[in-house]
């Protein structure tokens, strides 16, 4: 009973059996099936024939396992022929090739075809299904939305290839850092997201965090250039059920994500309930109003962050600082992160630039706290530029309008914009800084290193200072690489007759460091925090006080 009596040529070649060698052998050594979960087929298919004597028996999609070789995919069919079903034949149709066909079809319409993510669809159908498996009450799952940050500079300066090449590697950053659990899938664009399954919040953050970190050593390299990336992460934590609307979990992790960019970019924002209300009450507040009303009645605050000399040659030299905006709300100084990007978006940018402008200038002539005295001489002030005000064809007016409004001297302002402005908007950054050149201004390359585009463009451009991209200062002790970086900014600021500035110095072997390299001034929490504008302008009125005094 059960043994083999009969093999045509095709199941010959399908078990990879010959035919004379298996006839009296038991089926079972023979015909070795599996379904598609994995559990054994061919005695419960005998045995069930036997059951069923009168019917032929369809079993769909199996697994059989030839003598030697992979699995084989087949359609299997059975019937019992003879009285009292005294033999079963088994009836194979080999499916593998179509299989393959299939999956690679479904791989092609789940999977994102530049990176091998999942892509939205089949990412939103995998969260769908989990959100609503309501078999483990107990356990909650996190949903991770994602947002690069300065990828359009590097896709608009460098082309789609370079884009292209970018979004790869950081899929492989992110697959590295999550679980072998978890799905990562881009949803379009330079939009990603991650589900982590059955994870804790504070496990989460963790994952999260360790894919900031592992972004901000990261540097895309693409034809000489040499860029950094950063990411902005919305954090949701939610528990299945069955009445869950998909739609509003992503909605509600891309608002977190949101908040992530307004806050200053590249960090995490985790979504919670009791923060609904809070977050509802600022969008209440309206942003537009906020900052209009802060222009119109004087209510941003100028602070000064102090940009020392690292070299006694030039200690004797005038006083330098860098201009910093807060905006005073709910009781808390809000940082620039804060809310700039939201004034990008209404349009704003080029008002709270000239708004700083005139403060600045104007404490400038009145630094001596006597409106019929000269100007101050032993300061510059340095203040940034936006991309919004390098395209205003009237900024220069405007600068030229406040210069003679306060008789201050152009060469106590120095005007900053960053890398990223002047490569992206490089046919109106030549035209404003050379206008403001030629009116007397300094002007200071912001965050250089960032882009590192062909540094042909910086012979094009009248400036008088390279400000050091302080992610590379940031981790000078520690990484070779970034030491390289300072150095190489460095060298290109001497041969160019530039003078270098390293920002985000916060500690003193950063600073040894950097004399080392012969890095000309230095800027950062440990060289002086930012104190109010106010402030510094009634210490040196002190300071006047005490000098004539003393004379």
């Amino acid at each position: 009973m059960g043994k083999e009596l009969y093999m045509n040529a095709s199941a010959e070649k399908l078990t990879l059996w010959q035919r004379d060698k298996v006839l009296g052998e038991h089926v079972s050594k023979v015909l070795k099936l599996e379904d598609l979960q994995g559990n054994s087929l061919g005695v419960k298919a005998f045995e069930t024939n036997l059951s069923h004597p009168n019917h032929p028996l369809q079993f769909g999609q199996v697994k059989l396992y030839p003598r030697v070789g992979e699995e084989r995919f087949v359609e299997l069919n059975t019937t019992c022929i003879l009285e009292h079903c005294k033999a079963i034949v088994f009836i194979f149709r080999d499916v593998t090739a179509d299989r393959k066909i299939i999956n690679r079809l479904y791989r092609q319409a789940s999977r994102d075809a530049l990176t091998d993510l999942m892509n939205r669809t089949s990412f939103e159908q995998y969260v769908e299904q989990l959100a609503h498996d309501t078999s483990a009450l107990t356990r909650s799952h996190l949903l991770a939305s994602m947002d690069l940050d300065n990828f359009k500079i590097i896709n608009d300066t460098c082309g789609h290839l370079a884009g292209d090449e970018l979004l790869k590697q950081v899929s492989q950053i992110f697959r590295r850092a999550v679980r072998r659990s978890d799905k990562v899938a881009r949803i379009g664009g330079d939009e990603f997201a991650v589900f982590l399954e059955g994870c804790g919040l504070e496990k989460g953050r963790n994952i999260m965090e360790t894919i900031l970190v592992e972004l901000r050593n990261f540097r895309f390299s693409w034809e000489g250039k040499v860029f950094t990336i950063g990411v902005s992460v919305g954090l949701l934590e939610f528990m299945p059920a069955a009445n869950i609307q998909i739609k509003q979990l992503f909605s509600d992790a891309d608002k977190a994500c949101y908040t992530a960019k307004a806050l200053g970019r590249n960090q995490v924002f985790i979504h919670a309930e009791e923060k609904r209300e809070e977050m509802s009450n600022q969008r209440v507040h309206d942003w537009a109003k906020l900052l209009k009303d802060a222009i119109r009645e004087d209510r941003f605050i100028l602070f000064a962050q102090p940009i020392v000399p690292l070299h006694a040659e030039r200690s004797q030299q005038l006083r330098q600082y860098e201009i910093l905006l807060r905006l005073p709300f709910r009781q808390a100084l809000l940082n620039p992160g804060s809310f700039l990007p939201v004034a990008d978006r209404l349009d704003l940018m080029t008002s709270i630039d000239r708004w700083i402008i005139r403060k600045s200038l104007e404490m400038l002539v009145n630094c001596r706290g006597d409106q019929q005295s000269q100007p101050c001489q032993e300061i510059r002030l340095m203040i940034n530029l936006s991309g919004q005000s390098v395209q205003d064809a009237r900024l220069f007016g405007y600068v030229e309008e406040q210069i003679n409004h306060f008789g201050i001297n152009p060469s106590m302002i120095c005007f900053e914009i960053s890398e990223s402005v002047a490569i992206s908007n490089f046919v109106h950054a030549k035209r404003v800084m050379n206008a403001l050149h030629s009116l007397g201004c300094h002007l200071v390359l912001d965050d250089f290193g960032s882009g590192f585009s062909s540094l042909s463009y910086l012979r094009e451009l009248p400036l008088s200072y390279l400000k050091i991209d302080g992610n590379f200062v940031h981790n000078l002790v520690s990484s070779p690489v970034d030491a390289a970086m300072v150095k190489a900014v460095h060298d290109v600021g001497q041969v160019m007759n530039l003078l270098t500035i390293a920002e985000l110095v916060e500690d003193s072997e950063t600073l040894v460091r950097l004399r080392e390299i012969g890095v000309d001034f230095a800027q950062g929490y440990y060289c002086g925090r930012p104190i109010p504008l106010v402030q510094l302008r009634e210490r040196m009125q002190n300071e006047r006080d005490v000098q004539a005094k003393a004379a």
